[in-house]
């Protein structure tokens, strides 16, 4: 068909030059013979015609050109739109003709139809190398899945095995091991209830109906290990169902949790227990207390003590805190080891505690069965306590109040509220001591609050006023200083004894802003005294024991007493000798401060308190104040109040300390005291009653002192 084609072509290309021969040849035959021959030997020589056949030959290529460049065209178009388009159905050239142009128009159709076949092949093939690439990422996938289950399986930190619906263990990871001890080989072919839980086949039970029912159980479980000791687990099973919705296989996830079971008792014993004394804390005894109270008999009783440890802040102020844990740690352990194991014992605050003990008494009995029991108690507490490894021993007392169920409340707080007000009362009375509620104590407790509400708003309200009681030197009869004395007149009108507001403000911690209000009112008036008398007078003013604790004490003070240009040494801080117990070496420390800066001290109440004469030697003390219990209404007529009087002129003379008694109410007193020491400082009613500081003003305003007779 090629050659067919080929021969076809070399006709059409060769016909139209046989056919310009013809043509060129017949035109110079006809010019030969009409044209004469002048003219043709001119135009019709041979170079004419050979240039002439020349251009008609270039006619003829060009045109020839022009038409096989079209067809040629038509032909690249053709082939074009069959190659970017061999989907469409497009009219293709000469596809109407016949012979050799039609046949190939025919085969350009069937050009489109194989370059069509060729795409389809190439679309399936890329879309057969898809879903092989796709297989093979899926495949990739599985295997990736597999190794990094087969990972997990083997890496983690939690015990996993897999068993049969019946409990029989198919495989364990090298985790189960670890957790539990049991090796696959003696693991796998055995029943997990048998290896697990041998003595817990209701749980087992419980599990494995779960499983059915659920599909899966989680909880705590306590598992046998290889060496037979307890394991304390968080347990996870899972069915895993095949296409009929029967268990194929179980997996169990097994975790330790002893780790977390430790730290719940650890947070458990915080919540419940104090974590110095190991002790029940407030809120577990409350709940035991509760508990005790609705367990309580119609004939029986309970006995709630409230006891506290005295002075425990002074103790942690002047010795450290470690030493005064210490001592809270000793004090519980003597007390829990004469306890019964039925008693409750707990510690509610920093000092505070509380004892529970359930008794089958009517409350008549339990509370006849009180002093000794409260005594018991106080006597454990009172032994001396060794700090330092023994170094040091500490005595400590403890101040105790008592209530009993069901007679002083019906419930856990009004229990806890008699109990509370009787160790109050306890420790108004003096400490070291225990007291059984009464209904007096509810009408002193309604007192005290309404003195402390007062007490908030005195200061603000202006209702404290400074008074003065004079000091006289015995022998001389003359003025030599004055006390200053707080009077506190409610709402203006109702005086308030300072035996009662004074212990309120130092328990409510006002007495401190209470005293630097005095040293503010009290320095100008005696500025002023010794400006008109020209008298070296001295005040002296009550230092509370919390005063001492004050590190700004001293520069407080040196600032009251220069605004008003009053030396430190016309200042006698009296000190109790309450607030020298406890802790002597501080005590010791600030007093030289005070010392050191000019103040002068003086030891109050001496004789009623706890001092030694090893603390009057060892501090620098200019004063000792003989408490006026140890005069009024007993010298000169009570020998042993005489003879206790002369021992302690005759201790201050030996220390070569100022003595000034207190009490002084008769001349006889007065002379009597002057016969043993003529320099000490007489003060009481015989000379003056406390007198408003603004009164005074009035009397020493011209410069003339009192005078007195003795």
């Amino acid at each position: 068909m090629s050659d067919k084609l080929s021969r076809l072509t070399l006709v059409q290309l060769m016909l139209p030059q046989l056919w310009l021969v013809v043509f060129f040849a017949l035109a110079v035959w006809g010019a030969g013979i009409l044209v004469p021959n002048e003219v043709r030997a001119t135009w019709l020589s041979t170079p004419n015609l050979v240039l002439a056949f020349v251009l008609f030959e270039a006619v003829l290529l060009a045109v020839q050109t022009l038409f096989w460049a079209g067809r040629f065209r038509r032909l690249g178009s053709a082939l074009n739109t069959i190659a970017l388009k061999p989907d469409e159905e497009l009219a293709l050239p000469w596809q109407d003709n016949k012979g050799e142009l039609g046949h190939l128009s025919s085969v350009l159709k069937r050009f489109r139809s194989a370059i069509r076949s060729k795409d389809a092949m190439t679309q399936n093939c890329n879309e057969t190398r898809r879903q092989l690439e796709l297989e093979t990422a899926a495949r990739h996938a599985v295997e990736e899945a597999h190794q990094l289950t087969e990972a997990l399986f083997t890496e983690i930190n939690v015990g996993v095995y897999f068993c049969t619906p019946q409990g029989t263990i198919t495989s364990v990871n090298p985790g189960f091991t670890r957790l539990l001890g049991h090796t696959e080989a003696l693991s796998v072919g055995r029943n997990w209830q048998e290896t697990l839980l041998p003595d817990q086949a209701e749980l087992y039970q419980r599990i494995m109906g779960a499983l059915v029912c659920d599909g899966h159980w989680q909880g705590n479980a306590s598992l046998i290990r290889a060496d037979s000791s307890l394991a304390s687990t968080s347990f996870f099973a899972h069915a895993i169902f095949d296409e009929q919705k029967r268990i194929k296989q179980v997996l169990c996830i097994v975790q330790d949790i002893s780790e977390q079971k430790k730290a719940e008792q650890t947070l458990n014993q915080l919540t419940q227990y104090d974590p110095l004394t190991g002790l029940l804390n407030r809120n577990s005894f409350m709940q035991r207390f509760n508990a005790a109270l609705a367990g309580m008999g119609a004939e029986h009783s309970l006995i709630l003590l409230h006891f506290g440890v005295d002075r425990l802040k002074t103790i942690n102020d002047t010795l450290g805190h470690a030493m005064g844990d210490q001592v809270l740690r000793t004090l519980t352990k003597r007390v829990r080891a004469i306890l019964r194991e039925n008693d409750v014992f707990a510690r509610l605050s920093g000092d505070e505690f509380a004892i529970v003990l359930p008794v089958s008494y009517d409350p008549a009995r339990a509370g006849a069965m009180v002093p000794s029991l409260g005594e018991k108690v106080l006597n454990v507490l009172r032994q001396p306590v060794p700090l330092d490894e023994g170094e040091m021993h500490m005595k400590v007392t403890a101040s105790l109040g008592v209530a009993i169920a069901p007679r002083d409340g019906g419930n856990s707080d009004a229990l806890m509220q008699a109990a509370d007000m009787a160790l109050h009362g306890a420790k108004r009375a003096g400490r070291d001591r225990a007291l059984i509620y009464t209904s007096a104590l509810s009408q002193e407790a309604a007192l005290r609050f309404d003195i402390e509400q007062g007490l908030r708003k005195a200061l603000e309200k202006k209702e404290f006023e400074v008074f003065m009681q004079p000091l006289v030197e015995a022998g001389s009869a003359e003025l030599k200083g004055f006390e200053c004395l707080l009077r506190w007149k409610r709402d203006g009108s109702r005086p308030v004894s300072p035996a009662v507001f004074i212990p309120i403000a130092e328990e409510i911690g006002m007495i401190e802003r209470i005293t630097e209000w005095i040293f503010v009112e009290a320095m100008p008036h005696l500025a002023m005294w010794r400006r008109a008398t020209q008298r070296d007078l001295f005040m002296s003013i009550n230092l509370s024991p919390r005063h001492l604790l004050r590190d700004d004490l001293v520069s407080k003070l040196r600032e009251a007493a220069r605004s008003q240009n009053v030396p430190p040494s016309a200042l006698v801080l009296e000190i109790t000798e309450g607030g020298l117990v406890g802790g002597l070496d501080f005590v010791r420390e600030r007093i030289q401060q005070l010392v050191m800066h000019g103040f002068l001290i003086a030891i109050d109440d001496f004789g009623t308190g706890q001092s030694t004469l090893g603390m009057l030697t060892e501090l620098p003390i200019d004063k000792l104040k003989i408490d006026q219990s140890f005069v009024r209404n007993r010298i000169p007529d009570d020998p042993d109040a005489v003879k206790v009087l002369d021992a302690m002129l005759a201790l201050t003379h030996g220390l070569q300390l100022h003595a000034v008694v207190e009490g002084v109410e008769t001349v006889e007193q007065a002379r009597f005291i002057r016969s043993r020491n003529p320099h000490a400082l007489l003060q009481g009613y015989y000379f003056d009653r406390p007198q408003a500081a603004i009164d005074w003003d009035a009397r020493l305003i011209h410069g003339q002192l009192p005078k007195f007779e003795i």
